[in-house]
C-alpha cells in the first residue's frame, strides 16, 4: 500500500479516530487504525469492540491495500511532520514508511486481515436532526450520566424519538436530567421496516456521547442516526460514528418526579449559580482531608439563603426569589446544584420543593421558556450536620 495525504486532512482524522482506539489491551490491532486505500479515497476505521469510527478521505493511491498501524504513535509523528504531503508506504513484509518533507519514519504495521470485523453501519430504522439541536440535548444532560452503576442503564443516557419531538433523560440515582423538544425530524425507513412515524427508543453509552459532542461541530448541518439491533450509527460529512447499545429497559423516570409541591419559588438563574459558585469555594475544599460538605439553602420570605461552613471557613449569600407556600431548608451536593443550573438555558427558573428529603425540581419559568422546549433537572438533598 502507498497512499499520500495532505498533513491536515489526515491529521484531522487521526486524530478523531483516537476517540475508539483502545488503551492498554491485549489485542495490538485494535490499538490502531485500519487503513483500506483503493482508487483516490482512504477508508480509516478505528474500532475498540465497544465503539468505532470510520472516515473516507480523499488520497492519492499508488498501490491499494489494507493495514493497520498502531494509532498512538502514528498521531504523534503526523503531528511533528513538516506542513507537506505525508506518503504511507507499506512494504510486503509489514513495514510502514512515513516520510513528509525530508522526515522519514518508519513503524511495524499489521495486516488489514487481522482487524475486526465492524457491525453493519446502516440500518432499517432512524432519523434526521441537525447537529446543533443534537450536540445541545446531549450537553444538557449529560452531566447526569452515571459513570459506574449496578445497573447499566444509569451508565447512558435515554433517546425517545416521536414524530417530530425528541426527548433525552439522564440519571445517576442522585441527580435526573431531561430535556424535551419539537424539531424538525425527518424519519429514515427502508423497504422492510415499519411504516414511519413509529416511536424509537434506545440508550447511548456515556463514553459515547462524550465523543459524539467532540465529533460533531457546528458545520455539521444534518446528522442521520440509524438504529440496529445493537448498535446505533451517527452519520455526518464524510464520517461515522458507532457503538454498541446498552441492552436495558430504562427506568420509570416518570414515577420518581413529585407530582405535588408545598413551595413553589421564581428566581433569576444567573444569580442561583453566582451565589452557588461562591459557595462552592468554602463546599469544596478539601483541607485535612475533610470530605466536601453540604451547601445549606433555606426558603425563607423572599429570598433563599445560601449558606456553608468547613474547617477552613463560612459563606453565607442571599438571593432574592418570588415566593409561594411554606418556608423550608433543605441541602445539597454544591456541584450537583451548579450542574443544574447551568444546563438549564432560561433567563428565570420555577423550583419546586416539598420536604428536605425529596428533591428539588428546576425548570423553566412559564414566561421564559422557549416555545416547543421543555427540560426538568431534580437534584436529590442530601443530610445536613
Amino acid at each position: 500500500m502507498k497512499v499520500t495525504f495532505e498533513k491536515t486532512i489526515l491529521e484531522n482524522v487521526i486524530n478523531d479516530a483516537m476517540c475508539a482506539v483502545s488503551e492498554k489491551n491485549t489485542i495490538p490491532v485494535i490499538e490502531g487504525i485500519y487503513f483500506n486505500a483503493q482508487d483516490s479515497k482512504c477508508v480509516m476505521t478505528s474500532f475498540d469492540t465497544e465503539k468505532g469510527f470510520q472516515s473516507t478521505v480523499e488520497c492519492n493511491t499508488e498501490r491499494e491495500g489494507r493495514y493497520v498501524i498502531n494509532a498512538s504513535k502514528l498521531s504523534k509523528i503526523v503531528k511533528l511532520m513538516p506542513d507537506s504531503e505525508i506518503t504511507i508506504n507499506i512494504s510486503e513484509n509489514k513495514i510502514a514508511t512515513i516520510t513528509g518533507g525530508r522526515a522519514k519514519f518508519e513503524l511495524h504495521a499489521l495486516s488489514g486481515d487481522d482487524f475486526p470485523s465492524t457491525p453493519m453501519l446502516t440500518g432499517e430504522r432512524g432519523f434526521k436532526i441537525e447537529a446543533s439541536v443534537l450536540k445541545k440535548l446531549i450537553s444538557q444532560v449529560f452531566f447526569a450520566v452515571a459513570v459506574s452503576d449496578q445497573r447499566p442503564m444509569l451508565c447512558g443516557a435515554y433517546f425517545e424519538i416521536t414524530n417530530n419531538n425528541i426527548k433525552v433523560v439522564s440519571c445517576d440515582g442522585n441527580r435526573l436530567a431531561l430535556r424535551e423538544r419539537n424539531c424538525d425530524i425527518e424519519n429514515i425507513t427502508t423497504e422492510n421496516s415499519e411504516e414511519s412515524g413509529e416511536k424509537m427508543s434506545f440508550i447511548v453509552p456515556g463514553k459515547a456521547l462524550a465523543q459524539i459532542m467532540k465529533l460533531i461541530t457546528d458545520k455539521d448541518d444534518i446528522v442521520t442516526i440509524y438504529l440496529t439491533r445493537k448498535h446505533v450509527i451517527f452519520s455526518f460529512e464524510e464520517k461515522i460514528f458507532f457503538s454498541r447499545l446498552i441492552d436495558s429497559q430504562y427506568i420509570d423516570y416518570e414515577r420518581v418526579i413529585p407530582k405535588t409541591q408545598k413551595t413553589v419559588v421564581r428566581a433569576s438563574r444567573i444569580a442561583m449559580i453566582s451565589a452557588l459558585e461562591r459557595a462552592s469555594l468554602v463546599t469544596e475544599d478539601r483541607a485535612l482531608g475533610q470530605a466536601k460538605s453540604c451547601v445549606k439553602c433555606e426558603f425563607v420570605d423572599d429570598v433563599i439563603r445560601v449558606s456553608s461552613s468547613s474547617v477552613t471557613g463560612s459563606v453565607y449569600d442571599e438571593v432574592a426569589i418570588d415566593k409561594e407556600g411554606d418556608d423550608l431548608l433543605i441541602g445539597f451536593n454544591c456541584r450537583f446544584l451548579i450542574d443544574a443550573f447551568r444546563s438549564a438555558d432560561s433567563e428565570n427558573v420555577k423550583i419546586t420543593l416539598n420536604n428536605p428529603l425529596m428533591g428539588i425540581i428546576i425548570e423553566p419559568d412559564g414566561e421564559t421558556a422557549e416555545e416547543g422546549e421543555r427540560y426538568l433537572y431534580m437534584v436529590s438533598p442530601v443530610k445536613m450536620n
